[in-house]
């Protein structure tokens, strides 16, 4: 009996565990996308009229999470989610649109990943180091696509025809730009660690 409640405590603590640290990424991913990289955006490119940001930093957060924990990474992000959504992103709760775009949102990779672990009949976590940031790259650039197509048909349906792939087109850039940021910033510190040992 007590073992059972050991392994549950610890299965607890280690739920908690990536739920603060998921969370807590994306919600510093919010805030520096926010309150640093949108207002340089806008003091250095004030002719840039979008809400897009250039490096948008919570799509790598969505990224990396869902390839290391699929589909439990909605579990994990939805704190950050939802702090973010308060103090950054500001759409209605007691709207369902909110709702399927968020599910569109955070969605998208863990789905782009399980199916790629479908086609490829592997883990994705199963490979080498330089495999692994590739895969997160692809399977990136993938969600980016499908997160753009159907937050705009979810969300910004008024937004007029000529215009439509255009915005979509600034939000991918964003999304992938903000990716690579975050995995360049990684792999330096990754190499950093190594070399202090």
């Amino acid at each position: 009996m007590s073992k059972s409640l050991d392994t549950s405590a610890r299965l607890n603590n280690d739920i908690l565990l990536k739920i603060g640290l998921h969370s807590g990424a994306l919600i510093v991913a919010y805030f520096l996308t926010w309150e640093l990289i949108m207002d340089g955006q806008r003091m250095l490119m004030p002719m840039l009229p979008t809400l897009a940001t250039l490096f948008y930093l919570p799509f790598a957060v969505k990224v990396i999470s869902a390839f290391f924990e699929g589909w439990r990474c909605i579990l994990y992000l939805t704190p950050g989610i939802l702090i973010g959504n308060i103090f950054w992103v500001g759409m209605p709760f007691d709207s369902t649109v909110t709702y399927f775009t968020w599910l569109a949102s955070y969605g998208a990779a863990p789905a782009i990943f399980a199916a790629l672990d479908w086609a490829t009949r592997d883990d994705r976590r199963n490979v080498t180091a330089g495999q692994a940031w590739r895969t997160m790259i692809a399977g990136g650039a993938a969600a980016s696509v499908l997160i753009s197509v159907l937050v705009h048909v979810i969300r910004h349906r008024n937004v007029p025809q000529d215009d439509f792939i255009l915005s979509m087109l600034k939000y991918m850039v964003g999304d992938m730009l903000g990716l690579l940021l975050v995995l360049a910033v990684l792999m330096g510190v990754f190499r950093y660690m190594r070399k202090a040992r």
